[in-house]
């Protein structure tokens, strides 16, 4: 799976600009830091930034009576009180980060050097404010709280098109956030729609509540974001900010969930297996078998305990017409027997098995009836080192093929001399090499090869692309590898007309 800067990422944002207190803002650093070490974080400290004097209007600066006015105002620190507060982030070995409110301090964001640039959620409708922030070359974080699937889906476009390394992150804007205002399935639908973003959540729910980071990891959110702070017998915290202790437990709680959910590959300890062993049935002989003879069901039956090394029912029922008596068991005898002779049709039916769960995965349909060829160029056993599979849309005077590469795979070089082809990555990872030249290919891409061209493509975590082309004509793959080139057609396919 592809890493990016965003990934494990944890933001702590200064609650209430610390207070204006830059002893206090020095203290929740160290905190943090602390937290950090602890947990081997990666983290960032995130600060906001605000040109007060143009952010607020002449007429309400001195205001009291004005939302928020009183707050930034009592709290406002000078450009050099940020700079010392940002030395102490370095020094502790913490990422920074800053959420701009104006185009100001998206320039104060380049000049300190931050990490990270943080859009808030009241900004990310603030087209001026998003331009610049874009114009910057920092990495960007996006809070999507109060704005419509429509609305992100703006975003995305706007930062794709601007080459910006950003993320997406979940977020409610109400503070404290209640369980039932969450939403936390909407996680889903961000990584589901926008697969190659980063997506994260920014949570604002009470301190004591680590159900939804929980709830987050376990949906794959890759940053997550708290409002942390120090209390003291002067400053108290509000609603939504953590304490260390908190944020602690909080931490824990994440780390606990990641762990829980593990990756997406199947992973089955020995412990395991043993255990449902232990519940299976195995294969007894229900009369006497000499060795050469094929097992089948009326020779055997079932039952428990199945030993060490004994044939399953579940092996007999999927092999039966390929396991064959090693030697001669007496009735009642536990059978052990395990090799399995020719299985052609089996070995097929996993091909095809696999490269089915692929689509699946991928959500990917295809038209029923479609042929399929298996090419196998060093035989069908060597398949899922060198192969493809073929699944044939239409060929006309334009041809469309979906083509399967399973993980490690390779397709050996070859040329066609009338056909010319473009390939369209829809899923996983692609390397062609056209003439000697390397091309990897991420999902959505395209790539041209034109007609004598010598090609070959792998795949390392297996892959799905079309191939869109002119007519399809047999005979017109010309291989490089000679005894590739002496097999007949049929030697290295095999077609299925339904599968």
């Amino acid at each position: 799976m592809k890493t990016s800067i965003f990934d494990d990422l944890f933001i702590f944002e200064m609650a209430n600009n610390h207070q204006g207190d830059m002893t206090h803002g020095f203290k929740i650093i160290d905190e943090m830091a602390k937290i950090r070490d602890k947990f081997n974080l990666n983290a960032a400290v995130k600060f906001q930034y605000r040109d007060l004097s143009s952010f607020i209007h002449k007429d309400f600066i001195n205001r009291t009576d004005v939302n928020h006015v009183p707050r930034l105002m009592s709290t406002r620190l000078s450009d050099e009180q940020f700079e010392q507060l940002l030395k102490r982030v370095k020094e502790r070995g913490l990422k920074s980060m800053s959420t701009p409110f104006d185009e100001i301090s998206v320039d104060r964001c380049v000049t300190q050097g931050m990490d990270y640039v943080k859009v808030a959620s009241c900004s990310a409708d603030d087209w001026p404010l998003l331009e610049k922030v874009s114009q910057s070359g920092k990495p960007v974080i996006i809070s999507t709280g109060g704005l419509q699937i429509t609305d992100i889906d703006s975003l995305v476009s706007f930062f794709r098109h601007k080459h910006t390394d950003f993320a997406l992150m979940h977020c409610v804007a109400l503070y404290p956030s209640p369980n039932e205002s969450l939403n936390m399935d909407f996680l889903d639908r961000l990584i589901h729609r926008y697969p190659e973003v980063p997506v994260g959540f920014s949570g604002h729910e009470d301190p004591e509540n680590t159900d939804p980071v929980k709830i987050a990891v376990s949906k794959k959110a890759v940053i997550l974001e708290r409002h942390v702070g120090v209390p003291t017998d002067s400053i108290k915290l509000n609603g939504y900010s953590m304490n260390p202790q908190q944020v602690e437990k909080w931490i824990s709680a994440a780390l606990d969930a990641k762990a829980i959910c593990g990756d997406s590959e199947k992973h089955i300890s020995e412990d395991e297996k043993n255990s449902l062993l232990s519940l299976k049935r195995g294969v007894y002989a229900s009369k006497n078998i000499k060795k050469g003879e094929p097992l089948s069901l009326g020779d055997v039956y079932f039952a428990m305990p199945c030993q060490k090394g004994q044939t399953t029912s579940g092996e007999l029922g999927q092999y039966r017409a390929n396991l064959t008596a090693s030697k001669n068991y007496e009735k009642d005898e536990p059978v052990y027997e395990h090799q399995i002779q020719n299985d052609t049709v089996g070995f097929i039916r996993s091909i095809v098995h696999e490269a089915q769960g692929m689509l699946y995965e991928a959500g990917i349909r295809i038209p029923e009836n479609c042929t399929v060829e298996i090419s196998h160029h060093k035989g069908l056993q060597m398949f899922r080192e060198t192969g493809a599979i073929l699944i044939n849309i239409v060929n006309r005077e334009y041809c469309k093929k979906l083509m399967i590469l399973f993980p490690g795979q390779k397709h050996p070089v070859h040329l066609h001399k009338k056909k010319e082809e473009t390939f369209h990555l829809l899923w996983g990872d692609l390397q062609v090499v056209i003439e000697g030249t390397a091309h990897d290919m991420t999902a959505g891409e395209i790539l041209l090869v034109e007609r004598n061209a010598d090609h070959s493509f792998s795949s390392r975590n297996g892959a799905i692309f079309e191939e869109i082309s002119t007519s399809h004509l047999k005979n017109d793959s010309y291989y490089t590898n000679e005894s590739i080139t002496r097999m007949d057609l049929m030697e290295r396919k095999t077609i299925l007309e339904n599968w």
